[in-house]
């Protein structure tokens, strides 16, 4: 189910009174959200729940294993448990990958074998909550976690619906910390929560949705279109994405509020970054996070010998694995790397790490402006590799885009409204962008009837666009 799904409102509100009603203490309250995850990922995956309970329990047993053993033996029991965890991803998302690229590879050097794909369903998730087990896992590994949890915590931890399949990726310790004591209601969480919630369905529901709408006709009939129509089309496109899974997010974090749990934030306004750091800094910041503690640090300590030119491999190794992570095609590929070269001209010229300054006021300065919408295009034409199916569909796309009906008038139907729905979630989230989030705050000083209708008129778009619960662009990861 769905986070925006009416049946998913039906099993939230029947969970959220028995967690209160009856969560007398920590151990209840841990118990009720276990059931309920276990609930939420049986009504999407009923075949994969036992697989995800038993590599829980397989990996909390050898955590304990490398808890207690001396340093010698530690590293093999931490290598243990990361192979449960990578074979279980290897098979069921990368397996039939490799074998078509070693049978291409084969066929090419004058081998004629038979392409032998097997039929592999993807658990939903998989790739979330497996970046939680290894995260845990090296946490153990590296003594950043004092305690072992419960086997109930560190299931809770792992298999919390609200993330499952959408993120953010928690580490365990801020996570385990917050489950061990008992969670008390509170009203400002509460409210805050709904606040997220909704701004969360709106930007999901009324804008993604709605852009859908418009990039689905184009990326399936994009060979009949002109380069004015694509580039347009792909804007809107990573307008969506960004609506699309931030809106998600905010769902997912809205709701641990209301549970009383706080969670990684995952997006702090990407669309309004200066350059390639800045935006990853602000996108998808618990994967970002999570590679730079694990992949990135190592990396770049293991290749400092080579100065510039040894961080730059860090960064290309760290954005090709964001790329695998996002799919086992080769436009994930290219799409990760194409990020990292993207790092290469602020690396060689020492603007890694300078900080950007952002104006307090209501209109960005001319500077400020400019490399915004350089770097709104940039990332427009990046993202292409993201949304088409293979690289093929890519070079189609740039081939055009890049081509004299680029200056031609689009020949795809327009909407009006959706253009002022996205100027609406943009205005709103920049006059705002020093929050967490777009309604943290607003309008507060403002009178109680004018912040109720405007949140009346947020929850009557978000029914006036609600059909059927659409697809949602992460839940394939």
């Amino acid at each position: 189910m769905l986070l925006n799904s009416y049946f998913f409102i039906f099993f939230f509100i029947i969970l959220f009174l028995i967690y209160w009603r009856l969560g007398k203490n920590a151990t209840i309250q841990n118990g009720v959200l276990l059931l309920g995850s276990c609930i939420f990922y049986f009504s999407w995956s009923p075949q994969f729940l036992i697989l995800l309970l038993v590599t829980i329990a397989a990996t909390f047993y050898i955590s304990k294993k490398i808890f207690a053993a001396d340093d010698s033996s530690r590293k093999w029991w931490s290598r243990l448990g990361i192979l449960v965890v990578l074979l279980q991803l290897l098979y069921f998302k990368y397996f039939n990958f490799f074998i078509e690229n070693i049978h291409d590879f084969l066929q090419h050097i004058g081998f004629d074998t038979q392409k032998n794909i097997l039929s592999i369903i993807l658990p939903i998730g998989i790739s979330f909550y497996s970046f939680r087990m290894i995260g845990y896992l090296l946490d153990v590994r590296n003594k950043k976690i004092k305690e072992i949890p419960s086997l109930l915590e560190y299931s809770v931890f792992v298999s919390y619906f609200p993330t499952m399949i959408s993120g953010p990726i928690d580490r365990a310790l801020p996570f385990v910390k917050q489950i061990k004591l008992k969670r008390d209601f509170s009203s400002e969480n509460f409210t805050n929560g709904l606040r997220q919630l909704l701004w969360g369905l709106f930007k999901k529901l009324v804008v993604a949705d709605s852009i859908a709408t418009i990039t689905s006709p184009i990326f399936e009939t994009y060979s009949t279109l002109n380069g004015s129509a694509l580039l347009i089309g792909s804007m809107l496109y990573f307008v969506q994405l960004y609506a699309d899974f931030s809106g998600y997010s905010d769902m997912a974090i809205g709701i641990s509020k209301l549970l009383g749990i706080k969670v990684h934030v995952n997006f702090k306004f990407p669309l309004f970054a200066q350059n390639a750091a800045d935006f990853w800094r602000k996108w998808h910041i618990s994967l970002t996070s999570w590679l730079t503690d694990f992949v990135f640090t190592p990396l770049s300590i293991q290749f400092r010998d080579f100065g510039k030119w040894g961080l730059i491999l860090a960064i290309i190794i760290n954005f090709f694995l964001i790329g695998l992570w996002h799919g086992a095609e080769w436009h994930y590929v290219v799409f990760g790397l194409v990020n990292g070269l993207m790092y290469v001209p602020l690396i060689l010229g020492g603007k890694l790490g300078k900080k950007l300054k952002t104006t307090a006021g209501l209109f960005p300065t001319f500077l400020e402006a400019r490399n915004i919408a350089i770097t709104f295009l940039s990332f427009t034409l990046i993202m292409i590799l993201f949304s088409v199916k293979d690289l093929a569909m890519a070079g189609e796309f740039y081939k055009k885009i890049f081509s004299s009906s680029l200056f031609q008038i689009p020949n795809f139907p327009f909407q009006k409204e959706v253009a002022v729905l996205i100027f609406f979630m943009l205005a709103l989230e920049w006059i705002t962008r020093h929050q967490e989030f777009a309604l943290e705050n607003f309008l507060n000083s403002k009178p109680r009837f004018v912040r109720w209708g405007f949140y009346y008129v947020l929850i009557f778009l978000v029914f006036l666009f609600y059909i059927a619960p659409k697809g949602y662009i992460y839940a394939q990861f």
